[in-house]
Parts: C-alpha cells; sequence; structure tokens
C-alpha cells in the first residue's frame, strides 16, 4: 500500500477519489502494526466526566488562558467563546497563585493559551519566567503550550523555560485564514513556523481543524502536507464546532472526519494520531468517533459511552488517561 501514501501526497491538494473504506482498511492496518491493539481515552479533568464505572478528578490538568476572554481576532468558528471555558489569568502573579492552587488538588498539568492579537500571536512574554519558575520547582508538572504564530524569541525563551509541547493550529487554506481568522497571513507562515520550532528542538503537537472554512474540507490537505514534510511527535484532529444558532457554518460530516483521519494515519503511519476534545455535539457524534477508531487513531478525548464499547467490541485494548490527549 505504499503506493496508495505516494498517491495521496500527489493528490493532496486535490479531492480525494479512494473510497473511504479501502483508506479505513489500509488505516488501521497501519496503526495495528505500529501500535498494536492499544486505545486510549484521554480525560484531561476539565469538566466532570463519567464512563460509567471509573470517578474522574476535575482539573487534573486544565486549560489557563493569560488573555481572560479577550482575543483581537474574533475568528468567525470562535469569537472568544473557548476562551470561556479556561481558567482565566491575565497577570503572571495570578498565574502563578493559578497553579499552586492546581497542583495543591493533585494537578499534574496546564494547557496555556489566550486569545491572539493582530498578528496571530498569543502574547505570552510576560508569563514566561512564571513558567520558569513553575518547572524548576517542579519538572513533572507539564506545561504545554497554544502559542498560535509564534517568533523566534519567544520561541527560543519557552525553549528554556522547559515547556513540554507547543500546539498550534495549522491552516492549509489562504482564504481560510483571512476570512475566518482575520489574519493578513499566509500558509506559507505557518509551515515556516513549524520548520522553525521543530530545529529549535520543541516537540510539536500540531492541531488541524477539520472543516476549518465554514464546515468545508479545503485546507486540510495542504496542512497535513506540511506537517508530514516537518515531521512531529503527534497530530490532533478536531472538529469545527459551530457556535450555538450560527448559520454561515455547516458541521463536517462522519465520513469527513473519518478520511481526514485516515489520511493523517498513511501519510504519517508511526505518529501518535488523537482525537482532541474539541467536536460538536451532535446526533452524528457518535459515528465521528467510531469512524476515528476504524481510521486508526491512537486516543480518543472525552468518549461516548457508545464509542467505549465499540472500541472493546472490535477487540481494541482500552485504557483511561487523565491527561491532554497530546502528551500520551
Amino acid at each position: 500500500m505504499l503506493n496508495l501514501a505516494q498517491h495521496l501526497l500527489i493528490m493532496i491538494s486535490k479531492p480525494i477519489q479512494t473510497p473511504l473504506t479501502d483508506l479505513q482498511s489500509e488505516a488501521f492496518r497501519l496503526r495495528t502494526l505500529h501500535f498494536g491493539s492499544q486505545l486510549t481515552f484521554s480525560i484531561p479533568g476539565t469538566v466532570s466526566y463519567q464512563d460509567g464505572t471509573l470517578p474522574f478528578q476535575k482539573d487534573c490538568f486544565t486549560a489557563i488562558s493569560v488573555t481572560g476572554t479577550h482575543c483581537d481576532l474574533h475568528c468567525s468558528h470562535c469569537k472568544g467563546k473557548l476562551l470561556e471555558s479556561m481558567i482565566p489569568a491575565n497577570d503572571p502573579e495570578t498565574f502563578s497563585r493559578t497553579v499552586d492552587q492546581l497542583r495543591s488538588r493533585g494537578g499534574v498539568g496546564i494547557l496555556v493559551s489566550g486569545g491572539a492579537n493582530r498578528d496571530g500571536e498569543v502574547p505570552l512574554e510576560k508569563f514566561v519566567p512564571s513558567i520558569k519558575e513553575i518547572k524548576e520547582k517542579d519538572p513533572f508538572f507539564k506545561i504545554i503550550v497554544h502559542t498560535g504564530l509564534i517568533k523566534r524569541e519567544m520561541a527560543m525563551e519557552l525553549k528554556e523555560a522547559g515547556v513540554d509541547q507547543i500546539l498550534i493550529d495549522v491552516i492549509g487554506d489562504d482564504e481560510t485564514i483571512r476570512e475566518v481568522y482575520h489574519l493578513n497571513k499566509k500558509v506559507e507562515d505557518y509551515e515556516e513556523t513549524l520548520w522553525m520550532l521543530k530545529k529549535m528542538g520543541h516537540r510539536l503537537a500540531p492541531h488541524i481543524i477539520i472543516g476549518h472554512h465554514f464546515g468545508e474540507i479545503r485546507g486540510e490537505w495542504r496542512a497535513l502536507d506540511m506537517i508530514t514534510r516537518v515531521g512531529v511527535e503527534t497530530i490532533v484532529l478536531v472538529v469545527l464546532k459551530p457556535l450555538v444558532g450560527e448559520k454561515s457554518f455547516r458541521i463536517p460530516t462522519s465520513e469527513d472526519t473519518s478520511k481526514v483521519s485516515a489520511i493523517a494515519r498513511i501519510l504519517n503511519p508511526k505518529t501518535p494520531i488523537r482525537l482532541g476534545c474539541i467536536r460538536p455535539a451532535h446526533p452524528s457524534k457518535m459515528e465521528m468517533e467510531k469512524g476515528a477508531i476504524d481510521s486508526g487513531v491512537n486516543t480518543i478525548a472525552y468518549p461516548l459511552q457508545g464509542t467505549i464499547n465499540y472500541a472493546k467490541e472490535i477487540g481494541l485494548e482500552t485504557h483511561f488517561i487523565q491527561m491532554c490527549c497530546s502528551l500520551i
């Protein structure tokens, strides 16, 4: 099936005509070959969750916004709503105090995120000393950072501070960057950022948002191509979750999500692939999760009970981990 991978790379910017069942068959074969029958379910503890049998600790691994609910971009797919679910910490003192409180309650790590500025960057400068101090105090406490586009100087400071991983949404379409993110940037800016972070030695967990262009599958193939060429530690797939009442976005189909997942696996046979925590609360959610399993993902965050049952029915060995899926 090497020819299939080569074919996909050649056709990466065009519609993929290979039947989904063929893609999933190859994707699942590669997953089994390189990872066996293990499937993990990630339950970071950002929200309360029960699988029916096991208790989970809230805020075991939580997200902190260094800008509170503010974001300069007001992106069409989010409009700052995702920031509302994070703990606000707009200054270093609040940030350090919040982390101390989380650690005292048994927290094992944090995601540092926030709204972006007009250049697509999360303003992290004043928080780097706090991050460094926390890592020096407790090297085992995990700190991952969602940076957006990032300048070399800031990337180096985060490296020296000891962050465990960099998360970045990778966008493969110029119109999506302009019309959804309201940014005056190009696809090449994202690829250059990936290469810069890679050469600097950062561990990378790029995110691909399936259906990013108002629910349409468009830049996902080019984003996968860039990520594949750079070579990363893990790939996180999330699904567009339209805001309540938003009419300009459609929800991607389970076939869309399965196809992107399968092609990601075929192009990156030895790279862990995760279905992240963002996806729509929709009747198709179960089919999206089952499709991701059939397409060879390693991890699913916050799975539905039916998804857990399905994994067991097809013979997978399931495990629950209270950590951000990108770190597993």
